[in-house]
């Protein structure tokens, strides 16, 4: 229900109470409304401009609000919200440059005014730089006044920046990069800036389809740039490094900048990985680590590193089992060691009972074991515990059957004939158990 003008001029009396005989203007005394007759002007004119804008009637609107926005500029917080609004339509309505650049002035005082009034300098400034950019943005000299203010607003906002405020800093940033208005280092910098700020909101919604979009955003201009590349980061971060190889915050930058434009392979990076690990060890670093050491063929240390992920990751078993599937695999296949990369691939299996890749690898490890004995059999018992595992591999997980079956299929060929199970006493179906070090019992089967 709409409340007449006559009706709220009287509340806004109300609250001001007794009026003495002499006038003064809020924006005199510091009142709200100021005194006297002059707080009788302003309450009328600012019921007069409320009612008109509740009814969207903006034209009759605004005449009573430049009054009040003179004379008494601490009586409402919405009256710079509206007188915002009211003038950014006259602006879009505007018939030439002239008028519309007019209408952004007004706005622009609004704005000061309001952070002289009400304070919320650093929200008030991001969006003054929005509404100067929206009318204001066809020269460079133009653009940077808008990046001005929202640099400003970012500083002391910094992670309640508002998502449009973040997303237009980096628009900003690249136009007047490319313009030659901002170093290359500066530009970097505010990538750091932004990208920092948009890690925190989706850290603390991860769900958030808005964050993730302003993360895309944000990743996506400062890609595409020119000021991210190998040289020019390694330029610039290697000099600091060497001054300061602890400083947490800072090889968090080298690792985050050199691996978001693909310069994994470089020496400062892997260095920045590694005194990052030292003074911040997780189960998330020690892997990467790893997994960089193996690029690097440095299998010893690649082993050492998965155990230290194993033994730091506390909470995610899934991610547990995945550690100890790559500790498996370079046991194997890069440091030689059988049993133990079985053993490896066995506690993997067990922290995740839909795993099958560690049956598969379990197979791999009997098929180029030594068979425990010389006779005909013994070999190709190999065969039939391999086989056994590729076939708890797709019962685990059936999205490996494709894989598994042609193991399967590939290896059953071998098994032995008729005649050779015949010849040394045993019987189709019967157990026979793989003695040494593998202790495994199976069933007979013949090709």
């Amino acid at each position: 229900m709409k409340v007449s003008a006559t009706k709220f001029a009287l509340a806004i009396l109300i609250a001001v109470g007794s009026i003495s005989a002499f006038g003064q203007k809020g924006v005199e005394d510091g009142s709200k409304y100021g005194k006297g007759k002059d707080s009788i002007r302003c309450v009328r004119n600012l019921s007069l401009y409320v009612e008109y804008y509740r009814q969207k009637n903006y034209t009759d609107a605004l005449p009573y609000w430049r009054i009040v926005f003179a004379e008494c500029p601490k009586a409402i917080f919405n009256l710079y919200i509206h007188g915002v609004k009211m003038h950014k339509l006259l602006a879009g309505k505007a018939d030439n440059e002239e008028q519309q650049f007019a209408y952004l002035d007004t706005m622009m005082l609004i704005y000061d005014q309001r952070i002289k009034y009400f304070g919320q300098k650093g929200k008030a400034l991001g969006r003054k730089g929005i509404d100067w950019l929206s009318i204001r943005k066809s020269t460079t000299g133009d653009v940077k006044k808008g990046y001005e203010y929202i640099e400003q607003s970012i500083d002391l906002q910094k992670n309640k920046t508002e998502n449009a405020v973040l997303a237009l800093f980096m628009r900003t940033s690249d136009i007047l990069f490319k313009a030659g208005e901002l170093s290359q280092e500066k530009m970097i910098q505010n990538y750091s800036t932004a990208n920092n700020i948009a890690d925190y909101k989706l850290s603390k919604n991860p769900k958030s389809a808005d964050f993730q979009r302003l993360k895309e955003s944000i990743d996506g201009i400062f890609s595409k740039s020119g000021a991210a590349t190998c040289e020019s980061l390694i330029k610039l971060f290697q000099p600091k490094y060497d001054r300061n190889p602890e400083d947490v915050e800072l090889l968090i930058k080298i690792v985050s900048f050199l691996a978001s434009t693909n310069c994994k392979d470089s020496d400062l990076y892997f260095n920045a990985s590694n005194s990052f690990h030292k003074v911040e060890p997780s189960a998330k670093s020690a892997y990467y680590l790893a997994e960089m050491n193996i690029g690097r063929g440095n299998y010893d240390k690649a082993a050492v590193l998965y155990k230290q992920a194993i033994e730091l990751e506390t909470e995610n078993v899934d991610k547990a089992a995945k550690y100890y599937m790559r500790l498996a695999d370079i046991t194997f296949h890069e440091l030689g060691n059988s049993s133990l990369s079985r053993n490896y691939a066995r506690k993997a299996a067990q922290l995740d009972s839909e795993l099958g890749n560690p049956y598969l690898l379990i197979g791999d490890i009997y098929l180029a074991s030594e068979p425990c004995g010389n006779d005909e059999v013994a070999k190709k018992a190999l065969y039939w515990i391999a086989v056994d595992q590729f076939a708890k591999a797709k019962q685990v997980d059936p999205e490996l059957s494709q894989i598994a079956n042609k193991r399967i299929v590939t290896y059953s060929q071998h098994f032995p004939d008729t005649e050779t199970i015949f010849f040394h006493g045993l019987k189709e179906g019967s157990r026979y158990t793989v003695d040494c070090w593998i202790n495994e019992t199976t069933t007979i089967r013949t090709r």
